[in-house]
């Protein structure tokens, strides 16, 4: 077994103040005040058969040139190649947009990349591990709220060769929308809250997070419950269902309004999967991997059929489009990546609870992996819905259709992904 060498390290990407905040095309106004900084962390791994990078960005979404900035650079640094670079944003919606450059005084893409260079000079011998625990009760199906959500939370434990805790990159599915479009100062929202006390508790080591099916999940905290439990009807995103009442309540609150979100509440789901992620971490036992690391890509068609949308109406507060210079060819990345028994699988936009549950039942009866989806990840193309969401229509869907990406998109990667797990996971049973 090749020694596995890995490194971590942090670079500043707090935005100016003035500039606007992304995430609600009804905000009215820029920055106001930073009431926590944000960062972009990078770990990276090598052994003798690769080297891999993993990033995670406290921003709403990159644009795919963005990604391809940094991936560029990486590449003529380092000699790693952009398959092997996987960029994931924990999806703040109080965060900057890398579009509007005054923001930072040097190219977001160059400080991004500053972290995966720093990270990678910090490498020394290090063990892994995986592991799974859960967490109920902190997030809720916002299109219909008596649907499950997931309540995985995985964790990657990185210790250095005498078992002292490096770093751990995490996910959980959970929309970072604690704070509402009320909100005009800079924050990294509950994740980022969540990353601070993880890296407080321990100071040596640095915590990545990535975001999971959370493309139709929104955080439950104690002023949704309070609406919840306040004798008038609650409509879910897109008024595509309603509970607690009837649908043409007029004082009807829909579950997708996050005005009124609190520090505190970012507080109370922060700290809730800090806890987890720290319980499952002091559980994992690291070791030298006995696979080795690998990452590859596919890429899927994502364009409609010319059949599938008579009509296609742009959603309202649409307001930042993903970068698709060609709507009748639109191909999507994804990213597989083994790093010892846990294995990602990438998709650039927002994912569907049910997108991940499949691909975790899939994977698990392939070999004994922990398998994962990472949403938000290099790029970003809006929502990718199953199919069986379209019919039901909603905000969700709109952006889809809108945008031309077909409602057989996660079908079509199931269907480009499962020949290259089934080679690859089916060749390491254990």
């Amino acid at each position: 077994m090749a020694t596995l060498h890995a490194g971590g390290a942090r670079v500043d990407i707090t935005p100016q103040l003035g500039f606007p905040l992304v995430g609600y095309g009804n905000r009215l106004q820029g920055a106001t005040a930073v009431h926590d900084r944000l960062w972009a962390r990078a770990l990276v791994l090598t052994d003798a058969h690769a080297a891999l990078v993993l990033v995670s960005v406290e921003m709403c979404y990159l644009a795919m040139s963005t990604v391809a900035a940094v991936r560029l650079r990486i590449h003529r640094e380092l000699g790693i190649p952009p398959e092997h670079v996987l960029i994931a944003t924990t999806h703040t919606h109080a965060g900057p947009r890398d579009r509007d450059t005054g923001n930072w005084s040097r190219p977001l893409a160059d400080l991004i990349a500053d972290a995966i260079v720093a990270a990678y000079g910090a490498r020394r011998p290090a063990r892994i591990g995986g592991g799974v625990g859960v967490l109920y009760g902190y997030a809720i199906n916002r299109r219909w709220l008596d649907r499950p959500v997931d309540p995985g939370v995985t964790v990657l434990r990185v210790d250095d060769e005498h078992g002292h805790l490096l770093g751990m990159w995490c996910n959980f599915a959970c929309h970072a929308v604690v704070l509402g479009a009320d909100t005009t100062v800079v924050s990294g929202d509950w994740p980022g809250h969540m990353m601070t006390q993880v890296e407080t508790a321990y100071p040596d080591a640095l915590c990545l997070f990535t975001q999971g099916g959370a493309g139709d999940i929104n955080p439950l905290v104690a002023g949704v419950r309070a609406r919840m439990r306040s004798g008038h009807t609650v409509t879910a995103i897109g008024n595509i269902s309603h509970n607690y009442g009837v649908a043409d309540d007029p004082r009807a609150w829909s579950i997708g309004d996050r005005a009124g979100g609190t520090f505190a509440e970012v507080a109370e789901v922060g700290d809730a999967v800090a806890a987890e992620v720290m319980h499952v971490c002091r559980q994992i036992v690291t070791a030298t991997p006995r696979v080795p690391l690998w990452a590859t890509q596919v890429m899927v068609d994502a364009t409609a059929d010319v059949s599938e949308y008579p009509q296609r109406v742009r959603p309202p507060l649409q307001d930042d489009l993903p970068e698709i210079a060609d709507e009748r060819a639109i191909a999507v990345e994804i990213q597989l990546m083994r790093i010892g028994d846990v294995l990602l699988v990438t998709q650039p936009g927002e994912v569907f609870a049910e997108t991940a549950w499949m691909l975790k039942a899939q994977v698990r009866a392939m070999g004994r992996v922990t398998p994962v989806l990472v949403s938000y990840a290099n790029g970003w193309m809006a929502y990718l819905p199953e199919p069986s969401a379209f019919p039901e229509g909603g905000y969700e869907v709109d952006w889809a259709v809108s945008l031309n990406i077909s409602a057989q998109f996660q079908p079509r990667v199931r269907a480009a992904v499962t020949p290259v797990l089934q080679a690859h996971v089916g060749a390491h049973r254990e």
